[in-house]
């Protein structure tokens, strides 16, 4: 009985194994795929207005996703790919559509960016590459007219240091106002006039190199002598006391005589540093009223300088109106002086009808540090200090369309200045970015040159030009504020003109030279974003 029983098992599994054999044989083998469709795929650069195409994947027995990968080249500019998803581990081959959407490239950069198309089970994958063409850069035209002209040019220029005795050497004033090779051309020098005396032949040698060196140099006192304040103290803000109007006139005079005697001239001298400003350290306020008053009876005392008045931290008119106003007090007035700080960057026609220079004698820009330089280190990422600059170029650009001679910045030497000073990852007298963006205009502009006018054609609000003439040379800065647009810039050699030649600062770029070719009297040249250019045209 047993036998039999193991006889039939052994039996009913060999049927069991042809039958399932059998099955097995007659199943169909299947395989999964997954690809794009070659003929689908655009072979050219996509157009640089936003929209969308379609492309077709082809698949089998496989679910799959789709997307957009990081951009290769450029920007990303894909922005949605419908389905996301989809397929099917029973589905026989089929050809999907897949619609893909993109942005408008606002920049003039080809983008490139991977579309990658992956199973969810099994090891497959394909990938494409979209490009997408940039935005055509315009052709834009600067016109100039010599025989239209603003103001002329008194020089660009930074302050000496302030406090303390580290001034600039010999080695750092050349690389300052040098207009030979690596030179920055700055042709203006600010000093302070101190409230001791003492302290007055220690700068002697500092101006007298600024002198040797054909610069001129303006003196501003941060405070009259302590004893003729009302708060008793060259500190904490105080006024000039009325009584001693007339020893404050003669103590500028004293200075004067001082540095001439010993070799050295002041060209230039203010009655005070930011008189609207209630400083903690040396400082003395006035009212515009005060001002008036001191400028009107006493300035006409001071000799062998010219007199600046008011040095206002924002430029505030009400300092100088009543003077050029009033017959007596601009008589005794020269210049007109003003910083920058929050505002006070337009025109001053009262000044013009008076023929009174218009000067920027202070601005800083330092990542908002104050005088805390917590916000610089030597791994401040270069383009946040750039962005920074550009401000600062943008805004002399502006000081000259307005008319104003003169544009000083802060001091000359220091990590977010012209020349580094050891500080903040800076190398002691060597140029920075500031430096070189500077030089775009002190190096080519020179005193005595004449604005001229300047127009541009077609151009994008982001671009600006200003011209200036002197001799047998013309200047044009152009400024791109844009960061993302380049601009293609043509202009005409004037008559008696023959050769050009560009010099560009960017973040990438430090005072790059490059010779133009002229063709029929006319060159072309880039404008690069986030950039200044100068071009200069000789005879």
């Amino acid at each position: 009985m047993k036998t039999f029983h193991r006889k039939l098992f052994l039996a009913f599994g060999v049927i069991s194994a042809v039958l399932f054999s059998c099955s097995k044989e007659d199943e169909p083998t299947v395989t999964a795929s997954l690809s794009f469709v070659q003929s689908t795929i655009p072979t050219s650069e996509l157009s640089y207005e936003g929209s969308s195409f379609e492309i077709e994947v082809e698949w089998a027995y496989t679910e799959w996703s789709i997307k957009a990968e990081d951009a290769i080249e450029g920007k990303e500019f894909i922005s949605a790919v419908t389905p996301a998803r989809s397929g099917a581990v029973d589905g026989e081959t089929t050809r999907t559509t897949v619609t893909v959407y993109y942005n408008t490239n606002r920049t003039s950069t080809v983008n490139r960016q991977q579309i990658v198309l992956k199973s969810l089970s099994e090891n497959i994958t394909d990938t494409v590459i979209i490009a997408q063409e940039g935005k055509p850069i315009p052709k834009n035209s600067v016109v100039i007219d010599p025989e239209v002209t603003y103001q002329t040019i008194s020089g660009f220029g930074g302050a000496n240091m302030i406090w303390g005795t580290d001034y600039l050497t010999s080695a750092e004033m050349d690389l300052a106002f040098s207009t030979d090779n690596d030179g920055l051309g700055l042709s203006l020098y600010r000093v302070r006039l101190s409230s001791i005396k003492n302290d007055w032949a220690g700068l002697v040698n500092s101006i007298k190199g600024a002198n040797e060196r054909g610069v001129k140099v303006l003196a501003s006192p941060w405070s009259p002598p302590a004893e003729w304040k009302s708060n008793n103290s060259t500190n904490g803000g105080g006024s000039l006391l009325k009584e001693h109007y007339s020893d404050f006139a003669g103590y500028i005079n004293e200075f004067i005589q001082f540095m001439d005697e010993n070799g050295a001239k002041i060209d230039v001298v203010s009655i005070q540093n930011e008189p609207d400003w209630a400083a903690s350290y040396e400082g003395c306020e006035y009212t515009p009223e005060e001002m008036f008053d001191f400028v009107r009876n006493y300035a006409g005392t001071i000799q062998g300088a010219k007199v600046m008045a008011a040095e206002s931290l924002n430029s505030k008119h009400s300092y100088t109106d009543d003077i050029l106003n009033d017959p007596v007090a601009e008589q005794n007035l020269d210049i007109v002086g003003g910083h920058l700080y929050g505002s006070g960057l337009t025109p001053y026609p009262l000044a013009a009808q008076n023929g009174k220079e218009l000067w920027m004698t202070e601005h800083l820009l330092n990542l908002d540090s104050g005088n805390n330089p917590d916000n610089w280190t030597a791994d401040t990422d270069p383009k946040i200090i750039w962005d920074e600059t550009m401000e600062m170029i943008t805004e002399i650009q502006s000081a000259m369309e307005f008319s104003w001679n003169a544009y000083i910045w802060w001091y000359i030497r220091r990590y977010y200045s012209f020349l580094g000073d050891g500080e903040k990852g800076t190398s002691r007298g060597t140029i920075l970015k500031r430096g070189y963006a500077m030089s775009q205009f002190s190096k080519f502009i020179r005193p005595g040159y004449e604005r001229i006018d300047a127009q541009l054609e077609n151009a994008s609000a982001s671009i600006t030009v200003t011209a200036y003439k002197g001799e047998n040379e013309i200047i044009l800065v152009l400024v791109n504020a844009s960061d993302t647009e380049s601009a293609e810039m043509s202009f005409k050699l004037p008559d008696g003109f023959s050769t050009a030649t560009t010099y560009t600062t960017s973040l990438s770029q430090n005072r790059g030279k490059e010779e133009l070719a002229a063709t029929n009297s006319e060159v072309n040249f880039t404008l690069s974003p986030s950039s200044v250019k100068t071009l200069v045209i000789r005879n």
